[in-house]
């Protein structure tokens, strides 16, 4: 983040304990019971998925020739590759020959090679060998190849569709200069947890996005250090909530010259549909969720970032021991939580209701059900 915009942040931050206010919105948003436990609602969900552009990882993941990583969006195995040619491409995860993963985690490779029947991939996805290949003749296996997928990377972040008409350029629209300013073109993979959790991907993104519950569920975690005096920015489908550290206060007796560069606080984007990046100081987490196998489910991804390649024991000790911290928050108070709404919702709680006092929850039950609204019916992955 820029000085300037830093500095801003801060300002509007510190009107707020001046106020003791936060930023709001006009009326409270009530959402019906069904957004979250209709089968008919989960479906859309479901192809909604299918039909827009994804934020998946940093574009550091990938940064030299060979470099690869592989995600699951929305129950879809994708493979991300840097070409020898040094274009970045992405494909479904699948063998040509009976559909088993070719690469597992991240790393550097040459080639790509099926560990079910040996079949390998070149990394523009062209089908390199086959064991036996005379068994084959008459597949066409010249025509054989990785199924590509739509990816881009704007802002150092990588963005993919699920399906050949996903348009993947230009997704982030105002918000591409604030996340321009961020290093996530040189941000690396550190460690990636994987969660099912008894909710809907809906209410699981909705807990990164308010302090309303900060004093009740992170008694001993966040609320001592953390503030509600928080400010929000919405830049089309997306949008930013910043929320300071307590000890920010003392900034009002300092000059401004004498302010950090970087927001004394947490800062954190909402990437339309379902990525969250978290960014505070010396701290760097994507968090990724989706639909389950039904209303009540979700799967969530948290990642961590590093500035540098982790090579080191030493290194990935820090970082486990780091997101051990961030997952103690998440899935020992903000997730279980999460699943008592659900629990609520699915007994019959009509609807929920958000207060002024939670705009950025207005704004993103607001930007799913346009989606869901908007998009076409879709076949699965070919």
């Amino acid at each position: 983040m820029p000085r300037q915009e830093s500095l801003e942040l801060t300002r509007r931050v510190l009107k707020h304990f001046e106020n003791d206010t936060l930023d709001i919105v006009g009326d409270v948003w009530r959402e019906p019971r069904e957004a979250f436990v209709s089968p008919e609602r989960h479906d859309a969900d479901v192809k909604m998925m299918r039909n827009v552009p994804h934020v998946i990882g940093w574009a550091g993941e990938v940064a030299v020739p060979g470099a690869y990583t592989t995600k699951d969006v929305a129950g879809v195995p994708v493979l991300v590759v840097r070409g020898k040619d040094g274009i970045l491409r992405a494909f479904i995860n699948g063998c040509a020959h009976r559909g088993a993963q070719v690469a597992s985690d991240c790393g550097k490779t040459r080639f790509f090679t099926c560990p079910y029947h040996g079949w390998s991939y070149r990394l523009d996805g062209r089908l390199a060998g086959v064991p036996a290949r005379e068994m084959f003749s008459g597949a066409d296996l010249d025509d054989r190849r990785l199924t590509p997928l739509p990816v881009s990377e704007e802002a150092g972040l990588i963005v993919v569709g699920l399906s050949d008409g996903v348009n993947v350029g230009n997704f982030f629209g105002e918000a591409a200069e604030p996340l321009a300013q961020y290093d996530f073109a040189t941000r690396h993979h550190a460690e990636t947890r994987r969660l099912v959790v008894a909710t809907n991907w809906k209410l699981s993104i909705d807990v990164n996005f308010e302090g309303y519950h900060f004093p009740y569920v992170h008694t001993d975690t966040l609320d001592p250090i953390a503030s509600n005096n928080s400010v929000c920015d919405v830049y089309g489908r997306h949008n930013r909530w910043a929320f300071p550290f307590r000890d920010i206060v003392n900034f009002r007796d300092m000059p401004e010259i004498d302010w950090p560069d970087q927001f004394f606080g947490t800062v954190v984007y909402g990437l339309f549909p379902s990525c969250v990046l978290i960014e505070a100081p010396a701290s760097y987490q994507m968090l990724r969720s989706y639909p389950g196998r039904h209303p009540g489910e979700s799967v969530v991804i948290v990642t961590y970032g590093s500035p540098d390649p982790v090579t080191t024991d030493e290194q990935r000790e820090w970082y486990r021991m780091s997101m051990d911290a961030v997952c103690n928050v998440l899935f020992n108070q903000d997730f279980p939580m999460a699943e008592a709404c659900q629990r609520g919702l699915d007994s019959g709680v009509d609807h929920v209701v958000f207060g002024r006092n939670e705009p950025m929850l207005h704004h993103l039950a607001s930007e799913w059900q346009k989606a869901v609204t908007e998009s076409p019916a879709v076949e699965a992955v070919k």
